[in-house]
């Protein structure tokens, strides 16, 4: 399934799944719909609340039963529509939403945690190489605050801080229950979905920080964290290690790579940061390919965002998060 969250245009954030023919479904209402067919109007709403909340961490929090839910909500949504007929709410409201009726918010838009890798893929280490720096020997990270998390055709005010604004196309990994020191073979099964991240940095900034030994100010500017566009669940993308990703600012490719190319593969991350306990609702994300703007070397033409650029970013199976800088 492809979750979303979405703002109705009575300014209501819900959480909803997509149809087979695109459209947005309402997940509590389509879900106390189902019901309703069978149990009392007001009972089938309270369950539906309870089963089907319309936040996306209370939905993750409930786990595997949730889950069901949410299939049986696609069940009769999908069933409803192969009759010819428009599913509706329990009292007749509207659930299904074009997608032109909506705007789509993150999917996650205030994770619990956030943790970002850094130093992931051997071709970005090289371009970024510092002389004496070796390859990192365990996985590295910096942590993310939610705060700055933006969702898709989201707008990135460009921060007076820096003039040296840089992209980073990336995939998201959602977890879906507790994991506390788990081991890699497992890692996998506390995987709830993907996404994909555009890791947006303010380089200057950061490399003023790194000169005093830390590293926060110039990865959480506001907006620094577009994602989305969709919450697609671990078993509708396959094996994500073998996924393809690409960056484009303006329609030129700037990164064009495999996830098959990371250092530190998903399972070691996943199960590496599990030492510090990981919940539903944080996201790791996977670290980026060369092709950033921090890559130029003396000669060639700066690749820095500007005002007016879009950015897309694309990884395979999971659809394209774009991205304004105003």
């Amino acid at each position: 399934m492809r979750f979303v969250t979405f703002e109705t245009r009575l300014g209501m954030e819900r959480l909803g799944f997509l149809t087979s023919r695109g459209q947005i479904a309402d997940l509590e209402g389509a879900f106390a719909g189902r019901l309703s067919a069978e149990i009392p109007r007001e009972k089938a709403c309270d369950l539906a609340a309870s089963l089907a909340p319309p936040e996306i961490l209370a939905f993750l929090d409930g786990g595997d039963l949730c889950m069901e839910t949410a299939r049986q909500a696609l069940a009769f949504v999908e069933g409803t529509i192969a009759e010819g007929k428009v599913p509706l709410g329990p009292s007749g409201e509207q659930i299904i939403f074009e997608p032109a009726e909506v705007v789509l918010r993150a999917p996650l838009p205030r994770p619990r945690k956030m943790i970002c890798a850094g130093k992931n893929f051997f071709d970005h280490m090289s371009e970024m190489a510092s002389p004496g720096k070796g390859a990192p020997q365990i996985p590295v990270a910096f942590a993310q605050a939610p705060s700055t998390v933006i969702g898709p055709e989201g707008r990135v005010p460009y921060p007076e801080e820096t003039q040296m604004l840089d992209y980073e196309v990336e995939m998201a990994i959602v977890i879906g229950k507790r994991a506390w020191k788990i081991k890699r073979e497992r890692a996998y099964d506390y995987v709830f979905g993907y996404t994909i991240f555009n890791d947006i940095s303010a380089r200057d900034v950061v490399r003023a920080e790194i000169q005093q030994g830390f590293h926060l100010f110039g990865k959480n500017l506001p907006g620094f964290a577009p994602l989305g566009p969709h919450l697609c669940t671990r078993d509708e993308i396959g094996k994500p290690q073998e996924l393809k990703l690409q960056c484009r600012v303006n329609g030129e490719i700037r990164q064009d790579s495999s996830l098959a190319m990371m250092m530190f593969k998903i399972d070691e991350i996943i199960a590496y940061w599990s030492q510090i306990e990981l919940e539903p609702g944080d996201i790791i994300t996977t670290g980026t390919p060369s092709g950033v703007a921090a890559g130029r070397k003396e000669g060639q033409a700066p690749w820095w965002l500007k005002k007016g650029d879009v950015v897309e970013a694309e990884v395979e199976k999971l659809g394209i998060l774009r991205t304004y800088i105003v």
